[in-house]
């Protein structure tokens, strides 16, 4: 008798352990197989595009295909950190250029390595690339149209200046490598000589943007021709801007996050003194704007210190590198976002402490809950401080910088970016493109337009923001 009491209790618990492995798949991949409400199942509309290939429904997935991906899914999105460690694939949801809902916006990478950021900004695998392109709601169609369709004169100011084949050695010379691109007339990126680009530079002013860590080439190229759109529509870029695309090997490198956003820290220095060779031979008297977001926003200061007579300084056996002479006839002017910078290196003594000398102006657009930029001081390419595009100077910061502090401004831009760590919804936004326009040289914008009426449907947060 007890010997079958004894198995009607191991069946009993068997069943229940049946009935818990059942319940936790209906909790964890159930959910994550489901197509979310508010999305198409196809980026193609149904009756359009290409037709179904005989046989597909034989050809896809099956259970025990989707299940690991599923449960990958699930993870993330119930167990606190597990971004950091489990790859990500997010699926394209869209908020209004300029005002990005909470949570809403893709985010190449990880936490470590959060990339290029904003509408229709995604990744998949280890590229990054425009998804949703033709989708209204992010922003892309009147960019693309702006430039090619109503007015294609405007890709005569375009300019692409890239040093993705330059040694990726701190004092390397990157004319051997260097490329100078720009559209000809069929819409096509062709390599030009850059006596063409220091000739259209002569007289105009000249917007020079550098973009932060993965970011490939079309994202590049696309990243200009919408800040481009988005400040000139903002009235905040003057007419006959000349706007320059600074190019550098910010791809991913490596696998592991840590590493490659670490190598991508190295690399940025490598960059700057790159882009301070670039901008010590335009001709005399030139107007420039420099643009970095994220790690752009450390080669930004990084270029103005070596303009500014300053000596870039490597890692244990690296080589350091300054330029020969100085420009002071420049007139160079910069707005960094969301840097990926020690927020220190201005002082006096520190790494960058020449930046200031190398410009007129200097602004910082940070933003204090900016998520991308929380584990910032764990970096290894870095002195282990809170970044610039986080914290801004603090009160040591202002006081040791003595009479440069006139050259500083900073603003605070979490209450429109909320915690997003993106280039694209900052320059979309109008207040944001405000503050940029007396670094442009651009004429007086005006007073900002009201704002539109909330559309039915949709709330506004207390900041401003739209939640869908």
């Amino acid at each position: 008798m007890s010997m079958m009491t004894a198995r009607l209790r191991g069946m009993r618990g068997g069943l229940a352990a049946w009935r818990f492995a059942w319940l936790a798949w209906i909790a964890l991949a159930a959910p994550a197989l489901a197509q979310e409400p508010d999305l198409p199942n196809s980026a193609i509309p149904a009756g359009e595009g290409q037709q179904p290939r005989q046989g597909a429904e034989d050809s896809r997935p099956g259970l025990f295909r989707l299940l690991p991906g599923a449960l990958l899914s699930r993870l993330r999105q119930t167990v606190p950190f597990a971004s950091l460690f489990v790859p990500t694939t997010v699926k394209p949801r869209y908020a209004a250029p300029g005002s990005p809902s909470l949570f809403t916006r893709p985010r190449p990478g990880s936490k470590f390595d959060p990339g290029a950021g904003g509408p229709g900004i995604s990744q998949n695998g280890d590229s990054n690339f425009l998804d949703g392109t033709l989708d209204p709601r992010t922003g892309w169609p009147f960019v693309l149209l702006d430039h090619f369709k109503p007015r294609p004169e405007r890709l005569g100011q375009f300019w692409v200046v890239r040093t993705r084949d330059c040694p990726q050695v701190l004092g390397s010379d990157p004319w051997p490598k260097l490329k100078v691109l720009r559209f000809d007339a069929e819409g096509k990126m062709v390599e030009r000589p850059i006596d063409e680009l220091l000739a259209q530079v002569l007289g105009h002013p000249t917007l020079v943007q550098v973009q932060g860590s993965l970011t490939t080439p079309d994202a590049a190229i696309g990243g200009l021709m919408w800040t481009h759109s988005w400040l000139d529509h903002h009235k905040s870029l003057p007419p006959d801007a000349v706007v320059i695309a600074f190019d550098w090997p910010s791809q991913r490198i490596y696998g592991q996050d840590i590493r490659d956003i670490n190598e991508k820290g190295r690399r940025a220095f490598v960059a700057a003194y790159h882009l301070a060779v670039v901008l010590s031979v335009l001709p005399t008297g030139s107007r420039i704007t420099l643009i970095g977001q994220s790690y752009g926003g450390r080669v930004v200061p990084s270029a103005l210190h070596v303009l500014g007579g300053g000596e870039l300084h490597g890692r244990k056996r690296e080589p350091t590198a300054r330029l020969a002479a100085t420009r002071p006839d420049l007139r160079v002017r910069a707005v960094v976002i969301g840097a990926a910078s020690d927020h220190d290196w201005l002082d006096p003594g520190n790494r960058l402490d020449r930046a200031l000398y190398g410009c007129e102006a200097f602004l910082n657009l940070y933003n204090r809950k900016d998520e991308a930029l929380l584990l910032y001081p764990s970096l290894i390419r870095g002195d282990h401080r809170k970044a610039l595009g986080r914290v801004g100077l603090n009160n040591a910061d202002f006081a040791k910088l003595g009479p440069l502090a006139a050259r500083y401004r900073e603003e605070d831009i979490h209450e429109i970016l909320g915690p997003e760590h993106t280039l694209l919804d900052a320059v979309a936004n109008p207040k944001i493109a405000r503050q940029i326009a007396p670094y442009t040289w651009a004429p007086d914008p005006g007073p900002l337009p009201p704002q539109a009426e909330t559309p039915p449907g949709v709330a506004r947060g207390p900041l401003g923001r739209r939640y869908r």
